[in-house]
């Protein structure tokens, strides 16, 4: 009979993120997440699987979170324009000042050597994917609120590309003003 688990994995996981995004993929090892965590190796490799496996649930649970939200605003009621704005605002603090600084666990992953790796790869990709189904979707339901000729799949497109495109910049810590700027010139295109 397997003995009870004495660690709350969601506690694990949350520690790993942190190692993660903090040292990146490839410099976090799992006696860092044994160090910060204080449960064994074997107790993490029963509960997790190898590393990458680890990172994989760390990285699909940071992944679920952010669509999780996403969905919650961009489903809110008004205009498509606000909506979009509220849903783009919410990520200065990520990708400005000091807490942006640490930029965002899936474009740090894409960035650091880690996307070699077939199963990281396809995750970030579904993440990317669903995100701009969600801009796609919305801006497609309200599409008579723009201009004649609005492409709603091109503009979720650019809104993508304009947002992966700040949280890899917040490494340099932009001020929040730069980064409301670069907002007020997305909207420009929800005319």
């Amino acid at each position: 009979m397997a003995r009870p688990r004495s660690f709350d994995p969601d506690d694990v996981l949350e520690i790993a993120r942190q190692m993660f995004w903090q040292k990146g993929f490839q410099a976090t090892s799992l006696d860092d997440i044994t160090a910060a965590s204080g449960v064994a190796k074997p107790s993490l490799y029963a509960a997790f699987g190898d590393k990458n496996a680890l990172f994989l649930k760390v990285l699909d649970r940071y992944h679920d979170g952010i669509l999780g939200w996403a969905e919650r605003v961009l489903a809110q009621p008004g205009p498509t324009r606000d909506v979009i704005r509220q849903w783009l605002t919410g990520f200065i603090p990520y990708c400005s000042g000091e807490k942006g600084q640490r930029g965002c666990l899936s474009i740090n992953s894409a960035t650091d050597g880690s996307l070699d790796q077939v199963e990281l790869r396809k995750s970030i990709e579904r993440y990317n994917r669903r995100l701009e189904e969600l801009l796609r979707a919305r801006l497609r339901t309200d599409r008579v609120q723009f201009r004649k000729g609005f492409d709603p799949d091109v503009t979720a497109h650019t809104i993508m590309v304009v947002h992966a495109g700040l949280l890899a910049l917040a490494h340099q810590r932009p001020d929040s003003k730069q980064v409301k700027a670069v907002i007020d010139q997305v909207m420009s295109l929800l005319a």
